[in-house]
């Protein structure tokens, strides 16, 4: 019985690829037999890649377009900002500190984000400078006292932005 089964198996299939393979080659040649020959028209051939498709217009246009003699690197863009009052100056501290390692740095980070302080922090000349933005006096001695507990020396200066 399972000979019997894989036999109809085997004669079903082929079957059904010759199907398949002649249905292929009988569309193949009906494209083959409209790309080639003219119309019934009497028009002349006029090939696929010569014929213009809709919407390849602007490709011809821009084919024939004459080059600039610059290009970007990117698309440009340009923005106007209507400021109506010129931004105010505002103060910046630059907080000069010795004897750091890393675990000072750590810590003093740590501390600088648990209270809400914006900052950045930077290596120059082998010491670290700690920039710190719009904060008071009080609040900037707070900062200064919390870092001196971590046995740093630290020095401000104070600096502008405009």
């Amino acid at each position: 019985m399972n000979r019997l089964l894989i036999l109809l198996f085997g004669i079903v299939s082929t079957v059904a690829v010759s199907i398949l393979l002649l249905m292929l080659y009988r569309y193949a040649n009906q494209q083959g037999v409209a790309v080639t020959e003219p119309s019934i028209d009497n028009e002349p051939f006029v090939s696929d890649l010569q014929r213009e498709r809709p919407g390849t217009r602007w490709l011809k246009e821009l084919a024939t377009r004459k080059k600039p003699s610059f290009t970007y690197a990117v698309n440009e863009m340009e923005i106007v900002l209507p400021l109506k009052k010129r931004p105010v100056a505002k103060a910046a501290f630059r907080l000069v500190l010795e004897n750091l390692d890393g675990y000072k740095i750590f810590c003093i980070r740590q501390v600088l984000e648990q209270n809400g302080i914006e900052y950045a922090m930077f290596r120059e000349n082998r010491k670290g400078v700690l920039v710190v933005r719009d904060l008071g006096r009080k609040k900037l001695d707070r900062v200064v006292n919390l870092v001196r507990e971590y046995d740093v020396t630290i020095k401000i200066e104070k600096t502008t932005k405009d």
